[in-house]
């Protein structure tokens, strides 16, 4: 990666050769700013690539915060999302979460979509290229279990993800989920 990315709350786990974006001051902090206060000191257009890797669960307003990530990109760049499910404990057990996301969360903002004809904001447009539900093993004999079972499941609920999350969650739970997206301008 170059400076061609911007990493959104990176902490200390920033990208090599990124430019990181984090509320608090750290060694790999370049930009100290809270997501949350728009306009962020970045001009437009500026990124070909935008990870927000743990943070969007972060903020108050996400149509706020997805219409500065699509103002800094450039057309047709990448931003790659990813952030708690929402039916994961890691989600519920941190009290500064306030949203985790489902499969359709970013469909508000694809054109292409059914759910982007409610046009929650008149700027932000990306389209949704992909998503992946990510899961965590927990130790003992449940873990072991579903690394036997992940094999064969995951790959269900990925093709079948309105059944999934509709009927299974509960069952086989998923503890993150990623997203590709790209900036329509």
């Amino acid at each position: 990666m170059t400076a061609e990315t911007l990493d959104l709350g990176c902490g200390d786990d920033k990208l090599p050769g990124a430019i990181g974006m984090d509320r608090v001051r750290g060694p790999k902090i370049d930009i100290v700013h809270d997501l949350d206060r728009t306009p962020w000191p970045i001009e437009d257009g500026r990124f070909g690539h935008v990870r927000a890797q743990n943070v969007l669960e972060h903020v108050t307003d996400l149509i706020a915060v997805m219409d500065e990530v699509w103002r800094v990109c450039r057309p047709g760049a990448t931003v790659d999302i990813f952030m708690p499910f929402m039916n994961s404990v890691t989600f519920a057990t941190d009290p500064t979460h306030k949203r985790a996301a489902a499969y359709r969360t970013f469909h508000y903002f694809d054109p292409r979509t059914s759910f982007g004809q409610y046009r929650y904001t008149d700027k932000a447009r990306f389209d949704v290229v992909k998503f992946e539900y990510h899961r965590g093993h927990p130790g003992g004999i449940v873990g072991t279990l579903n690394r036997w079972l992940d094999p064969v499941l995951l790959p269900l609920a990925q093709r079948y993800p309105d059944q999934y999350e509709c009927y299974f969650t509960g069952l086989y739970p998923v503890h993150n989920i990623r997203f590709t997206l790209r900036a329509v301008k």
